[in-house]
C-alpha cells in the first residue's frame, strides 16, 4: 500500500507540475506569437498550396476560359474583405480574439471540404470565397493578437518574424500543392488544408489563452510596478474606441495604408510581368521557377532584419524614422524597376529584382507594424480594426494593382517574337 500511495502522489505531482506549465506556455506572449506566425504559414499555405493547380483544374477539367481564373482570384479577394472588416469590428466590440481565430479555423476546413468535393466551376467560385473569409478573419486577429500581448513593445520585429514564416509558406506551398495533385488529384490538396485547419483549431484550443485577456495582466502588471512612481499618472486601461473612419484619419494609419497598397500592389504586378519581360527582351524561356526562388530568398533573409533595424531606429531617433524606412523603400522600389526594364542580360534583371524585394520589405514591414503601435500608444480598444484596414488594404493592392500592370504592359511593353 504506501508503494501504492507513493506512486499515486507522484502521478499527482507530476499532473500538478504539468498543468501549472500549460497554464504558464497559455498565458505567455511568446506562446501567441509562435501561434501568429503558425497561423500566418498555414493560411499563405493554403492558399499556395491550391492557386498552381487551378489553371489546370479549371482550363483542362473544367473546360472553362482563361479569364476565369481571374475571377476565381477576385473571389478570394472578396472573402478576404468580407472577414477582415466583419471579424475587426465584431472582435473589438465583444472583446474576443481566440474564439473568432479558431472559427477561421473551422472555416478553413469547410473550404477544404468543399475543394474535396468541387465538379463545377461554381464550386471552385465559393471555394475560394470560403477560403478568402477564413484568411481575412486569421490575417486580422493574428496581427492584433500580436499587438494586445505587446503595448509596451515596438513590433516590427514581431510582425516581421511572422512575415518570414509567411515567406516559407509561399515558397512551398506550389511544389507541395502540385505533388499532391499529381499524386491523388483534387482530394490529395483538398485533405491537407482540411488537416491544416483543424491542426490550427487544436492548436489554439489546448496552447493560447484570449490575447485580450493576455493584455490585461500584461498592463496590470506593468501598473503595479509603476504605482510607487509618482509621475506615472496614466491609466492602464484602454479608453474608448475608435471607429474605422476615424481611424483612417490617422496620419499613422492612412500613410501606412498607402504604403501597403502600394508594396503589395506592385509585386503582385511584378510577379506577373516578370515572366512575360523575361521571354519578350531576354528571351529567358527556361525558368523553371528560379526567379521566384531568388526573389523568395531576398524576402526571407531581410524581413527580420528589416524588422529589427525598424524598432532600433525608432527607439533611437523616433517615430519619424518610421516613415524615413517607408521613403526609402519608395524611392528604391522606383530605382529598381528602372534597372529591371532596361537589364540586358538575366543576372542584370535578377539584381534589380533582389533590390526590388529589400525595397518592398522596408516599405511593408514599417507600415504593417505602424498599426499596433498606433493604437498601443493612443490607449485606444481598436487593435483588430486597425488590422482590418491592413488586410483590406494588402487585398485592395492584390486586385487593383496587377491588371493595371498588365494592360499598360500590352500597350507599352515589349512584344513576343
Amino acid at each position: 500500500m504506501p508503494a501504492v500511495y507513493s506512486m499515486l502522489v507522484s502521478l499527482l505531482d507530476a499532473a500538478g507540475h504539468a498543468s501549472s506549465s500549460l497554464r504558464f506556455i497559455r498565458d505567455s506572449p511568446e506562446t501567441v506569437w509562435a501561434l501568429a506566425s503558425l497561423s500566418l504559414f498555414i493560411d499563405t499555405f493554403v492558399y499556395m498550396l491550391t492557386v498552381s493547380m487551378l489553371p489546370e483544374i479549371l482550363q483542362d477539367t473544367m473546360g472553362a476560359p482563361e479569364s476565369a481564373n481571374g475571377v476565381v482570384t477576385a473571389m478570394f479577394g472578396v472573402g478576404a474583405v468580407l472577414g477582415c472588416f466583419v471579424s475587426g469590428i465584431l472582435s473589438d466590440r465583444i472583446r474576443e480574439r481566440r474564439g473568432l481565430q479558431m472559427l477561421s479555423s473551422l472555416i478553413y476546413s469547410v473550404s477544404g471540404i468543399v475543394f474535396y468535393f468541387a465538379r463545377h466551376y461554381y464550386q471552385i467560385l465559393l471555394f475560394r470565397l470560403i477560403d478568402g473569409i477564413a484568411s481575412g478573419v486569421a490575417c486580422t486577429l493574428l496581427y492584433a493578437s500580436i499587438g494586445d500581448v505587446y503595448p509596451a513593445n515596438l513590433l516590427a520585429f514581431k510582425v516581421a518574424i511572422v512575415y518570414f514564416c509567411n515567406n516559407i509558406a509561399y515558397t512551398i506551398g506550389p511544389i507541395c500543392g502540385q505533388r499532391l495533385f499529381d499524386l491523388a488529384g483534387v482530394k490529395g490538396p483538398a485533405a491537407l488544408v482540411i488537416a491544416l485547419g483543424l491542426l490550427k483549431l487544436v492548436a489554439l484550443f489546448v496552447f493560447s489563452n484570449d490575447s485580450l485577456a493576455i493584455r490585461r495582466a500584461v498592463r496590470s502588471r506593468a501598473y503595479v510596478s509603476a504605482a510607487d512612481d509618482s509621475t506615472f499618472t496614466k491609466s492602464h486601461e484602454s479608453v474608448a474606441s475608435m471607429s474605422i473612419p476615424r481611424l483612417l484619419m490617422q496620419p499613422p494609419v492612412i500613410i501606412s495604408t498607402l504604403s501597403i497598397v502600394t508594396s503589395i500592389g506592385i509585386q503582385c504586378m511584378l510577379e506577373g510581368l516578370v515572366p512575360l519581360h523575361l521571354v519578350d527582351k531576354l528571351n529567358h524561356d527556361q525558368d523553371n521557377g528560379i526567379t521566384f526562388v531568388i526573389l523568395g530568398l531576398v524576402f526571407t533573409i531581410m524581413v527580420p532584419i528589416v524588422g529589427k533595424a525598424t524598432d532600433s531606429l525608432i527607439e533611437w531617433r523616433g517615430e519619424a524614422m518610421r516613415y524615413y524606412a517607408m521613403m526609402f523603400g519608395a524611392v528604391t522600389t522606383v530605382c529598381s524597376v528602372l534597372l529591371m526594364a532596361l537589364a540586358n542580360s538575366y543576372a542584370v534583371m535578377m539584381v534589380g529584382y533582389a533590390f526590388f524585394a529589400v525595397a518592398d520589405v522596408c516599405m511593408f514591414i514599417p507600415a504593417q507594424s505602424a498599426y499596433g503601435d498606433f493604437v498601443n500608444g493612443a490607449n485606444t480598444d481598436s487593435m483588430a480594426r486597425g488590422y482590418s484596414i491592413s488586410v483590406f488594404a494588402w487585398a485592395l493592392g492584390a486586385i487593383s494593382l496587377p491588371p493595371i500592370g498588365t494592360a499598360l504592359y500590352s500597350q507599352f511593353g515589349f512584344s513576343r517574337p
